[in-house]
């Protein structure tokens, strides 16, 4: 009886903190937009400065071609480039973390590409690929890459050298090393830096895109600012925060499906 009792009580508990999570989220954005309405009725500002919610929904209607065409072509890229930034911080992360010769090697230069604004990067990419998808790739790529790279060597170096010392003498080598010591040692380090980083794709692609781009929703926004239609630039611009809030939410159920695989602990720990 106190089983089941105790059990109902987890069941309920669960149950309340899934409706919390959908609920408080929710509000917050019926809050915006209440805010958003309130504002445009209360001070009637022109069109041009802040459109109303019906402009911006109407604009959206009218245009949606040209922005789910521009949408779907830069989340492309932006996860694209974050599967490619997830493989090079890994790699470049665990030989940073293990090899003491590697880090002082490769953390100048990390340091120096992280260091100049990637707005300022991005024309040069432009001059030699052109303005096709690969620019946007590699920006995304040096957006995003960072945060993995650190968690990865964070993870490593949190271990005590002991052991290592015991699993080499216990046999590991190699792919076993990696696999049941250094990756489950870096998991918390890099689950969140995933989330981190996925937030971020999406902001690089859009930079690449302001400076030049055939196509994407920052090719829109940007002809949107050009020809000064405002409720189009909105359009662009809450499209982008749903789009980039999918990613994020996405990165977040993928952290826990591979943590519950590595590490079930991490996933008692952060649920």
């Amino acid at each position: 009886m106190n089983t089941a009792r105790i059990g109902g009580r987890e069941r309920a508990g669960s149950a309340y903190e899934t409706v919390k999570n959908v609920l408080y989220p929710t509000a917050a954005i019926v809050f915006l937009m209440a805010a958003w309405f309130v504002c445009v009725w209360a001070f009637r500002p022109p069109v041009y400065i802040l459109p109303s919610p019906a402009r911006v929904w109407a604009k959206t209607v009218d245009q949606w071609p040209f922005l789910f065409g521009g949408i779907v072509a830069t989340t492309q890229v932006a996860i694209a480039g974050l599967i490619v930034a997830v493989v090079v911080g890994v790699v470049l992360g665990m030989a940073i973390g293990w090899w003491a010769d590697v880090r002082k090697l490769l953390w100048p230069p990390i340091i120096i590409t992280q260091s100049i604004p990637k707005i300022a990067i991005a024309p040069l990419l432009i001059v030699w690929f052109g303005y096709g998808a690969f620019p946007k790739l590699i920006v995304v790529v040096l957006v995003t890459f960072f945060p993995i790279l650190e968690a990865c060597a964070v993870g490593i170096r949190s271990l005590p050298r002991s052991t290592f010392i015991l699993a080499q003498s216990m046999g590991l080598r190699s792919g076993s090393l990696f696999f049941k010591i250094l990756l489950p040692a870096s998991l918390p380090y890099l689950m969140g830096a995933f989330q981190v980083a996925s937030s971020l794709a999406l902001i690089g692609a859009l930079t690449a895109e302001f400076v030049g781009a055939e196509q994407g929703i920052g090719v829109v926004l940007r002809t949107a600012v050009g020809i000064q239609d405002t409720p189009l630039a909105f359009a662009s611009i809450l499209l982008c925060a749903i789009t980039g809030s999918l990613i994020y939410v996405a990165s977040m159920g993928i952290t826990r499906l591979i943590a519950a695989r590595i590490s079930p602990a991490y996933v008692k720990r952060v649920a």
